[in-house]
């Protein structure tokens, strides 16, 4: 196992590659084995349940149960380091949220939204590393992150396909914040 957390600062990685059991366009294995390369020398890693599929090995399921995910999370944890959060932790289709693996496993569930919008794994890495170099624990960052994507998916018009609108919203996140 890797060591984790240096003293010289923070490495937070989002290996950004796949979603829905699929590589995005463009991307291939060759592409997976520079992220879990990338992934080793990172404090905290941030995948969604397609990316750590990919990283891991372990075939991917469009419906899981907790044992799914915390086999998951243990493979993810060998292979990398101690501290993870997994996205797009789905136990009932009106509910979505995150798996978080520090030195246990704790989830954290919010609504689900029935449309989907490109850029809210950034939006959610941006705010997660925001709130946890203010100081707030992994949990408490990971929450803090979950909840603002959902924030700015809701105010995001369903013509403007291309991103979410999270401008308008970051008020409400230095709020969350503080």
């Amino acid at each position: 196992m890797n060591s984790c957390l240096d003293t010289s600062g923070v490495r937070i990685v989002d290996p950004a590659m796949a979603d829905s059991g699929k590589l995005y366009t463009g991307f291939d294995m060759l592409y997976v084995e520079e992220m879990k390369k990338l992934c080793q020398g990172a404090d905290i890693i941030l995948p969604n349940i397609t990316e750590a599929c990919f990283m891991t090995g372990i075939p991917y399921k469009q419906s899981f149960d907790k044992e799914y995910i915390e086999n998951l999370l243990l493979a993810l944890r060998k292979q990398f380091c101690s501290k993870i959060i997994l996205t797009g932790v789905s136990f009932s289709e009106d509910k979505t949220g995150i798996a978080v693996f520090d030195d246990n496993i704790a989830y954290y569930e919010h609504k689900k939204l029935g449309l989907g919008s490109h850029g809210t794994g950034d939006v959610y890495a941006s705010a997660f590393t925001g709130a946890f170099i203010q100081g707030k624990s992994l949990f408490e960052a990971a929450k803090i992150a979950a909840d603002f994507t959902v924030l700015c998916i809701e105010n995001t018009e369903s013509e403007h396909w291309y991103g979410v609108r999270f401008e308008k919203c970051l008020p409400k996140l230095i709020n969350m914040v503080n």
